[in-house]
C-alpha cells in the first residue's frame, strides 16, 4: 500500500466515524421492522385461532343440545330432524362403538362421496372415543365446499359423524390476508391442511407436521421460495391456524427503505472520500520523501539527505531532525563496522584452536566454512568457500553416514588409519540467508581403542577363568558332602559356593554379551504361550519376594491364549533380570507388579516396583554395559543384566525401555512383536 493510500485511509476512516451511528440505526430499524412483521403474522394467526375456536365450540354445543337424552335419537326421524335444524351439516351418520354405520343421511353428492361409513381405526374416531368429547379435523375441499369432519360421542355407545360446511368461517378467515400472496392455513395435528387464503404453495402432510413442530414463529424453505410464518393452536382442539407469507414479499418495504438509506450513506462517504483525497495529496510529498530516506538508511546509504522543502512547518522540522539523525548514524555505523571486524577475527582465532572439526555447508554440500581440524579431516587444508566438487562429495558422504548411523558415530578411513568420529548435525534456517548445515565431529578413535582393549581384556579373563572355576565348583560340591548341614564348616562351604556362582554368572554374562555383539548368538524361535511363559517365570520368584516381605502381583489376563515366536530360554532370562532387579531395589513392605498384555500388534511385558526409582538422566544409561545402580541395601549388580536384556530384545525384533512409575519407583517395559 502506497503512502498516499495509507494517509487517505486514515483520514477517510476518521471521517466515517459519524456514519457508524447511522449504520447502527439502520441495522436497528431493519431488525425492528422484521420483528414487527413476525408479530403481525403471529397476531393474524392468533386471531384466526380464536375464530376457529368459537366455531368449533359452537359445533360442539349444537351436538350437546341436538338430542333429548330421554328420546330415541338414533333413528331416521332424529337424523332428518338434525339435518333440517343444521343446514351446514352436509352429511350426518350414526355409528356404533366399533365405528360401523347405523344410519346416514344428507346431500346425495356427499352420500356418494362418503359411501358406507366405517370409522374403525380413524384417528378422529379413536380420539373422540378415548377422550369422550368432540374431535374435529380432516379439512378438505369437496365440490368447491370447505368441509371438515366431526366425530361426537352422543352416549349409549353411539357416535355421530358429520361433514360440516365451514363456508361462513372460511369467508371470514379469507379476509385475513398478509400482503399480496400471504394468508392463513388451517390444519389438524396429523398435518391434514387446507389453505384458507393466499397464493403460497401447497404443503403435504409431512411438511405441515414439520411446520407445526417449529414453534409459534418460524422460517421455512418451500419449493418456490422461503416463507415466514406463525402457528397458533386452537384451544380445546387438536387444530392449528398457520399464517404464511413469502419472505421476499414480507420484507420488500423494509428492504426498499434499507437500500435508500444505504445509498444515502454511500453518497456521503463518496463526498468525504474526495475531500480526504485532496487533503492527503498535500501531505503525501514530504512523507514519501521521508520514507525514501528511511529506505536508504536501511540499505546502508547515509550520504544522501532528505529534501526539507514542504508547506507544513512541523514536517520541515521533522525532516531536518531526520537529516541530523542520519549523519549521526553514519558516524556510528563506521565505528561499529570496525568493532565487528575485530570480533570476527577473535572468533575465527578461537574456532581455529578447537580440536573438534567444525564444518558449515549449504544444503548442496558446498563448503561455507571449516576450521583447521575440519580441513585436515577433509584433506583440503587450503580449501575455502566456493565450487569444489570433490570437497562437496566428501561433505555429502559425511552427512549420509551420520544419517545411517544409529549411534551418531561415523567411521572414516584417513590414509591407512581407520578413525571414529561422533558427529552432530544441525540445520540452520535464518530469515536473512539460505538454510545451511552445521556439523561438529569429535575424534573418539582413542576412546574406541580403549573400549576395545577393555572388552578384549574382559573376554580373555572370562574365558581363561572359566575352566579353573568349573574345577573349583566341582571340589566345592565334594566339600558340601563332607560336612553335615549343621556344621560350622558347612556354612563356610556355602559362602564359597555362592561366591563362585556369582563369579561364574559374571563370566557367563561377559561371554554371552560378547557373542551377541559378534553376531554369534542366534535365537531358536518356537511358538510360546505368552500367559503360561510369563506366569512360570514370575512365579519362580514368589518365594524370594515373600521372604523379603515384598508383595508380588502377576497379571496375565491381557494376553489370554496368545502365542508368539520366541527363544523361551533367552526371553526368560530377560524377565528374570527385570524381576531380580525389582526384588533387589524394592524395600520391605513394597510392591512389585508384573503383567503381560497384547498391545500395538505385539506382547508387552511390564515390571513395576515401588523402589527409589531411577534418576531421569540414567533411564537410558542403565542399559549400557558395566553401568550399576546401588540398591537400598547397598547391593550392586555386575552392570551386564540389563545390557544383555536389551540385546536379547533386539534379537527378537523388539525393544526394552525404562521410565518412572506412575506412583513412584520404576517401570520396565519389554515389547516383542507377535510376528517376526
Amino acid at each position: 500500500m502506497t503512502l498516499l493510500n495509507r494517509l487517505l485511509l486514515i483520514v477517510f476512516g476518521a471521517g466515517l466515524i459519524p456514519l457508524v451511528p447511522a449504520g447502527i440505526f439502520l441495522f436497528y430499524f431493519q431488525a425492528r421492522a422484521r420483528q414487527d412483521i413476525s408479530n403481525l403474522q403471529q397476531n393474524v394467526a392468533q386471531m384466526g385461532s380464536l375464530m376457529m375456536e368459537r366455531e368449533a365450540q359452537d359445533l360442539s354445543r349444537r351436538f350437546e343440545r341436538m338430542w333429548d337424552t330421554d328420546s330415541a335419537y338414533v333413528s331416521q326421524a332424529g337424523l332428518e330432524r338434525a339435518l333440517k335444524r343444521n343446514p351446514e351439516f352436509l352429511f350426518l351418520a350414526f355409528t356404533r362403538a366399533d365405528g360401523r354405520e347405523v344410519l346416514s343421511g344428507g346431500a346425495p353428492e356427499l352420500k356418494r362421496y362418503f359411501g358406507y361409513v366405517d370409522l374403525a381405526g380413524d384417528a378422529q374416531f379413536v380420539k373422540a372415543s378415548r377422550e369422550g368429547r368432540a374431535a374435529l379435523g380432516q379439512f378438505e375441499m369437496i365440490y368447491d365446499m370447505p368441509v371438515c369432519r366431526l366425530v361426537y360421542p352422543i352416549g349409549g355407545g353411539y357416535y355421530a359423524f358429520a361433514a360440516v360446511n365451514l363456508r361462513d368461517l372460511f369467508v371470514k378467515l379469507r379476509s385475513q390476508r398478509l400482503g399480496a400472496t400471504g394468508g392463513l392455513m388451517l390444519s389438524d395435528a396429523t398435518g391434514n391442511a387446507l389453505a384458507l387464503s393466499g397464493s403460497f404453495e401447497r404443503f403435504n402432510s409431512s411438511e405441515v407436521r414439520d411446520i407445526l413442530k417449529r414453534g409459534s414463529v418460524f422460517e421455512i424453505d418451500g419449493r418456490y421460495g422461503t416463507y415466514l410464518g406463525a402457528a397458533s393452536p386452537v384451544r380445546g382442539f387438536d387444530l392449528f391456524v398457520v399464517a404464511l407469507e413469502n419472505r421476499d414479499e414480507a420484507f420488500s418495504s423494509v428492504n426498499r427503505i434499507t437500500w435508500l438509506m444505504a445509498f444515502f450513506l454511500l453518497a456521503v462517504a463518496t463526498a468525504f472520500y474526495f475531500a480526504a483525497l485532496l487533503f492527503t495529496r498535500r501531505l503525501a510529498g514530504p512523507v514519501a520523501a521521508l520514507m525514501n530516506g528511511a529506505g536508504r538508511v536501511s540499505a546502508g546509504e547515509f550520504k544522501v539527505p532528505v529534501s526539507e522543502a514542504t508547506e507544513f512547518s512541523e514536517l520541515s522540522a521533522l525532516l531536518r531532525a531526520f537529516n541530523s539523525m542520519m549523519r549521526e548514524v553514519d558516524r556510528y555505523h563506521g565505528i561499529q563496522v570496525e568493532k565487528v571486524f575485530e570480533e570476527k577475527q577473535k572468533l575465527e582465532l578461537l574456532v581455529s584452536l578447537i580440536h573438534d572439526a567444525i564444518i558449515l555447508a549449504d544444503m548442496r554440500g558446498e563448503l561455507l566454512y571449516a576450521n583447521a581440524a575440519a580441513k585436515a579431516l577433509l584433506g583440503a587444508e587450503t580449501a575455502g568457500p566456493g565450487e569444489n566438487e570433490p570437497l562437496r562429495r566428501k561433505i555429502s558422504a559425511l552427512v549420509s553416514k551420520k544419517a545411517m548411523s544409529k549411534s551418531g558415530v561415523v567411521e572414516l578411513e584417513l590414509g591407512r588409519e581407520k578413525k571414529f568420529y561422533r558427529a552432530s548435525i544441525q540445520t540452520l534456517s535464518a530469515k536473512t540467508q539460505n538454510p545451511a548445515i552445521f556439523m561438529v565431529l569429535r575424534d573418539i578413535t582413542l576412546e574406541r581403542k580403549i573400549q576395545q582393549m577393555k572388552e578384549d581384556f574382559f573376554h580373555s579373563v572370562a574365558h581363561d577363568l572359566r575352566a579353573p572355576l568349573l574345577t573349583m565348583q566341582g571340589y566345592i560340591k565334594l566339600l558340601e558332602k563332607e560336612f553335615p548341614p549343621e556344621a560350622r564348616q558347612s556354612g563356610y562351604v556355602r559362602n564359597v559356593k555362592d561366591s563362585s556362582d556369582r563369579l561364574f554368572k559374571l563370566l557367563e554374562n561377559i561371554l554371552d554379551i560378547s557373542r551377541m555383539e559378534a553376531g554369534q548368538l542366534r535365537p531358536d524361535l518356537k511358538p510360546v504361550n505368552a500367559a503360561e511363559f510369563f506366569s512360570s517365570a514370575a512365579e519362580s520368584f514368589r518365594a524370594l519376594f515373600e521372604e523379603k516381605g515384598v508383595a508380588l502381583s502377576v497379571e496375565t489376563r491381557g494376553a489370554g491364549k496368545t502365542e508368539f515366536p520366541a527363544d523361551s530360554s533367552l526371553l526368560r532370562r530377560v524377565i528374570e533380570n527385570l524381576l531380580s532387579n525389582a526384588w533387589k531395589f524394592t524395600p520391605e513392605g513394597g510392591e512389585v507388579t508384573a503383567s503381560v498384555r497384547e498391545e500395538n500388534g505385539g506382547l508387552l511385558f511390564t515390571v513395576a516396583d515401588t523402589g527409589p526409582g531411577i534418576p531421569p538422566d540414567q533411564l537410558e544409561a542403565v542399559f549400557e554395559k558395566y553401568k550399576q545402580l546401588k540398591s537400598g541395601g547397598g547391593e550392586s549388580g555386575f552392570g551386564l543384566g540389563l545390557a544383555i536384556s536389551k540385546k536379547i530384545a533386539e534379537l527378537h525384533g523388539g525393544k526394552i525401555w525404562a521410565e518412572a512409575g506412575r506412583t513412584g519407583g520404576s517401570l520396565f517395559s519389554l515389547l516383542i512383536p507377535r510376528n517376526l
